[in-house]
């Protein structure tokens, strides 16, 4: 049975007006797009829509109080030591969940206790051990809408971030090759912007598989290149990108890199940590589509063996490594 918190059994039996409710509101106003945990005492609350989301997702039990309204608002709520399996669980049903915490001590705290948002969890964007494929990198990309002339040849940029590792790739692709980057990389998470070829049924990008990944729509003005440049350099504290070794050949993907570092901050208000960026180019490079990847039997088995259908890949037979860095 649950023990909630004093703060919880006092207000929340009380209506959406009161001080706590008007926090959550405000606070989850700037967070529509997650399942708000909702720090009180011992447990995470969530309510209304997240509730009654969670329920069905984790199997948790939906209650409701009647707190003097026409209707109860929806009720349901983890426990704070064990909310990180639950987290996992959402994340891998393609939730965002975004982590509400009590920021001062209830017991001293003078009115509602101040509460902010910490951190946002998504699919393409975890750390915690338990949310990660430990043998496998957990990238979240992002694509700027348009395509670049270059040479006769229409390319476009891509910049994947990995938060585990810190590692920042860019890479600029001919268009009909950006499938086998998407393949290669197989981000959790893809920034778009509105009106982007993922959208469009007839784009060389409409065959591109998706469906593990969590497609999240940006602003279009979020991947000016301009702003990119102005973004990476003041990331990595440097007067030009040059010492980067980003020249103008990788123009396309420097809009979606300043997009990216600009999501990345959102979700981890604290700062993120990346390297150095990794700087990929075409020319030299014979891309392999996902089709040549699978019957290569690369990192994944057509007879699906083992715990993780790896036995008897190229990947097995490479990786003797011990942990998940190495691997």
């Amino acid at each position: 049975m649950r023990n909630p918190s004093p703060e919880g059994t006092s207000q929340r039996a009380t209506m959406a007006s009161t001080p706590l409710m008007q926090q959550y509101r405000e606070i989850k106003s700037r967070h529509q797009n997650a399942i708000l945990f909702f720090r009180m005492g011992e447990f995470y609350e969530m309510f209304y829509d997240d509730a009654e989301t969670a329920s069905r997702t984790l199997g948790l039990t939906l209650t409701s109080r009647n707190n003097g309204a026409a209707a109860d608002v929806p009720l349901a709520g983890v426990p704070v030591k064990a909310a990180a399996d639950y987290v996992r669980r959402l994340v891998q049903h393609g939730f965002r969940v975004a982590i509400c915490e009590q920021m001062e001590d209830p017991k001293v705290a003078k009115g509602i206790v101040r509460r902010e948002v910490i951190e946002i969890v998504t699919p393409g964007a975890a750390i915690a051990d338990e949310l990660l494929d430990g043998a496998r990198n957990t990238y979240v990309c992002a694509v700027p809408r348009t395509a670049e002339m270059e040479n006769g040849k229409w390319k476009m940029g891509v910049a994947a971030a990995d938060l585990s590792t810190g590692e920042l790739r860019l890479a600029v692709v001919p268009v009909d090759d950006m499938e086998s980057l998407l393949a290669r990389l197989a981000p959790r998470e893809i920034l778009v912007a509105p009106h982007s070829p993922f959208s469009i049924s007839d784009s060389p990008l409409s065959a591109v598989r998706l469906e593990n990944a969590l497609v999240t729509e940006r602003e279009a003005w979020e991947f000016d290149e301009q702003m990119g440049r102005e973004d990476l350099a003041r990331y990595y504290h440097v007067l030009g990108l040059d010492g980067l070794g980003i020249g103008e050949s990788d123009a396309a993907a420097i809009g979606a890199a300043g997009a990216l570092l600009r999501y990345l901050k959102e979700l981890q208000p604290a700062g993120v940590s990346l390297a150095r960026p990794i700087v990929e180019r075409a020319q030299g490079i014979v891309p392999l589509d996902e089709m040549t990847r699978r019957n290569l039997e690369l990192v994944e088995s057509l007879r699906g063996g083992g715990e993780r259908g790896t036995t008897g890949t190229l990947i097995d037979v490479l990786d003797r490594t011990a942990t998940p860095m190495g691997a």
